[in-house]
């Protein structure tokens, strides 16, 4: 097999923190924001609330004292001149801030905007006038009266000023008697004539944000929008700001927008900022970003790292918030939404999988770093595993989970699945299903390949050949406590191959026995379980079934997805024979390019260590770069976006419309990969009505609890640690 290695470098990782009122602000509605022009990467960030001003230094808010009565001192405007000057409007007022030094000048309607030109000279505008003042005098003076309402204003040079205003589209002032150039959306490329922000770049190139989308302008006649340029963002735009290396934000009704490289990124409510609709920005030197809602402000953090690095990460959080007693690893929930340190680990329904995954990935940093801490964690994880096996105290019958008295699990709350061990200290789950003999099964064999001395080696031999005799005893099923087969683990033929109740399982479920006979042999060498893989593939064409085991399924359910790709990696591990090797490698391929459009980045990785093609793996490494620090479940709304396509066929399942291409892992819902990765939102659903006054639309978010949604809830890092250590063991990734 030849090797493919992809050598990712490093990458971009944004994180975002939030302050609100329990950080320190006076008030949640953030109206302004500005950041100082130290031009260094401490420089202090100014932002008005409708209470007041405060800093923002090294993640410390302190107030700044206007002389403003308490009842209306709300900070609308603030602006950081060249000379290190802050300028804060508030009503008809502007405070001019120097160190310790506030002078306040006084104008007869509300001030809106300034911005200085390339002689010093600072240009204020109010709701019906554009001022002036050189830089050697100490007054505004005032230029023109405005038409309409402006809202905003940019200077380029000494002598190009153009003014927004809310209903008279763009004012260019020219001529050498002042005067306006009215551009009207009827006659221009403007989308509409409200403009909410304008901005010149470094080349001289107009930007105008609208209530309907972007307009570039050159001066004089020519315009693009997203009719022409489809990267330019659409929908109200309500600030924007430049970047020195060419990144374009956006603030808009329904999250922030980023234009780089040709390409929009969108961070959304609630993953990136605390309220849908982002009113002001500011960016600081060194390209930190903050973004303005009516929940309280997001600071925008970007820092340069490794995927190594970054797994360095999330094995710190898994150890710090997702291990509880024994070793289980799984998901947290949190007792206050959004605050990881307040939570507990669940006792899952399938403690045993998500375990045998995190014990996979130690396994195979083992392999590739050979560090002492992975090795213990690999150990510590095997235990855990192992005492699923034998708390039932029927042989080769597994629990799906443990819980102990004491934990947030309702032990002996009697769900007649939960029976008490025979030493009365826990209590363990039945109705075992086929997902925790995959997940287990594959744990097991990525374990005993890297890791597990002669002792361990012996010890996951016997654990298996009992559970393999348990099932071929009992008719291709596992028994319960209660002496029944449980409702899902049926590798039997007479209903996988003649029983139309289990049509969808027929490759699936022959994938998995097949699986589980190759891996037994493998470790025991025992040829009678050899003799059955041999029998169920000659006698009941189980090869044939999973030649095309993927049942297609329009994308709906994804739960298959995860089990076959973790159980055809032992089968085609120990598999050596060419011709049965082929129908696997059929039904992998098969279902590796059906997924592919996913880009899940564990599909590629098993498709590429399994069969040495080309796997997308810069694509996994692409998702695994997106892959966001935090897990938290955060609602997420993409569903207003137009750029996204949908597809209704799902319908036919029983599902919702989702999108034809699944959205960034840093944009979409966080779930498993064994969730649907096609859903645009999670928990969320953003509605639009009319107010009941006529005064125009009202916006507000509707709580649908959708998904894999809820912000008290927090993925274990082994999403990402799982794709990412088998890479490396493989050699498909290098860092």
């Amino acid at each position: 097999m030849s090797k493919r290695t992809y050598f990712n470098g490093s990458f971009e990782q944004r994180t975002r923190q939030v302050f609100s009122l329990g950080e320190g602000l006076p008030c949640a509605e953030v109206l302004s924001l500005a950041y100082d022009t130290g031009g260094n990467a401490n420089s202090i960030l100014f932002a008005g609330t409708a209470k007041g001003l405060v800093r923002i230094k090294d993640k410390k808010v302190t107030s700044v004292a206007l002389p403003l009565s308490k009842d209306d001192c709300a900070v609308g405007m603030l602006f950081a001149d060249k000379s290190g000057r802050v300028w804060a409007g508030s009503g008809k007022q502007v405070f001019c801030i120097e160190g310790k030094k506030i002078v306040a000048s006084a104008f007869e309607t509300p001030v809106i905007a300034m911005d200085e030109g390339d002689d010093g000279a600072l240009w204020l505008l109010t709701e019906d006038y554009l001022y002036k003042k050189e830089q050697d005098t100490a007054e505004f003076a005032k230029v023109i009266d405005v038409p309409g309402i402006g809202s905003c204003l940019t200077v380029n040079g000494t002598k190009e000023v153009y003014v927004g205003s809310k209903k008279s589209g763009l004012l260019a002032l020219i001529g050498k008697r002042c005067h306006w150039a009215e551009l009207f959306k009827e006659f221009t490329g403007l989308p509409s004539n409200c403009v909410n922000c304008v901005s010149f770049d470094s080349t001289g190139t107009i930007w105008v944000g609208t209530d309907k989308g972007v307009s570039v302008y050159d001066g004089r006649s020519h315009w693009l929008s997203a009719t022409e340029v489809p990267s330019l963002p659409k929908g109200v735009i309500n600030d924007m700001t430049f970047d020195a290396d060419g990144a374009r934000w956006f603030a808009t009704s329904t999250g922030l927008v980023l234009l780089k490289d040709g390409a929009l990124k969108y961070y959304g409510f609630k993953r990136w900022v605390p309220s849908p609709c982002v009113t002001a920005l500011a960016i600081a030197a060194n390209g930190t970003v903050c973004a303005a809602t009516n929940e309280g402000l997001s600071i925008l953090e970007t820092q340069l790292m490794t995927l190594e690095e970054k797994a360095a990460h999330y094995q710190k959080t898994v150890e710090k918030y997702h291990v509880r007693k024994d070793g289980y690893v799984t998901v947290r929930f949190l007792n206050t939404p959004g605050d990881i340190e307040d939570g507990y680990v669940e006792v899952s329904d399938n403690d045993g999988t998500w375990t045998a995954m995190y014990m996979a990935c130690q396994a195979y940093r083992w392999g590739v770093t050979k560090e002492k801490d992975a090795l213990e964690k690999a150990r510590r994880t095997f235990k855990a595993l192992q005492k699923l096996t034998t708390v039932t105290d029927i042989p080769g019958f597994t629990a799906r989970a443990i819980r102990y008295p004491g934990e947030a699990a309702g032990f002996g709350d009697g769900d007649p699945e939960w029976h008490l061990d025979a030493k009365g200290e826990c209590e363990w789950k039945g109705e075992t299903s086929s997902d925790e003999m995959v997940g287990d099964f594959y744990g097991w064999s990525v374990y005993y390949d890297i890791v597990a001395n002669e002792k361990e080696k012996a010890e996951i031999a016997e654990t298996v050949r009992t559970i393999a005799d348990h099932i071929i005893e009992n008719n291709f099923k596992l028994i319960d406590f209660d002496g029944l087969p449980t409702t899902w683990a049926n590798w039997a033929p007479e209903d996988l191959n003649h029983n139309n109740h289990w049509a969808a399982e027929s490759g699936q479920n022959a994938l998995e026995i097949l699986s589980f006979l190759k891996t037994t042999y493998h470790m025991t060498g025992d040829e009678k379980y050899n003799d059955v893989y041999h029998g169920l593939i000659r006698a009941h064409h189980y090869l044939m079934n999973i030649m095309h085991y993927k049942f297609e399924d329009y994308h709906a359910c994804h739960i298959d997805d995860e089990l076959a790709m973790l159980v055809i990696t032992p089968l085609l591990k120990y598999e050596k024979d060419p011709i049965i090797r082929s129908y696997i490698i059929n039904g992998l391929t098969h279902h590796w390019q059906y997924e592919r459009i996913e880009r899940t980045p564990f599909w590629s990785v098993i498709y590429g260590s399994l069969t040495g093609r080309h796997c997308d793996i810069e694509v996994a490494a692409e998702s695994l770069e997106q892959l966001p620090l935090d897990l938290i479940h955060w609602p997420t709304y993409n569903s207003h976006r137009e750029d996204l396509e949908w597809v209704v066929a799902s319908e036919e399942f029983w599902m919702a419309p989702q999108l034809k291409t699944p959205l960034p892992f840093d944009e979409k819902p966080t779930c498993k990969y064994d969730a649907n990765p096609f859903h645009a939102d999670s928990g969320i659903k953003f509605v639009v009505t009319e107010a009941p006054d006529g005064s125009g639309p009202i916006e507000q978010i509707e709580i649908v609890n959708r998904y894999c949604s809820g912000e008290n809830r927090v993925e274990d890092g082994t999403l990402f640690l799982h794709p990412y250590w088998m890479a490396r063991y493989y050699e498909l990734l290098g860092d």
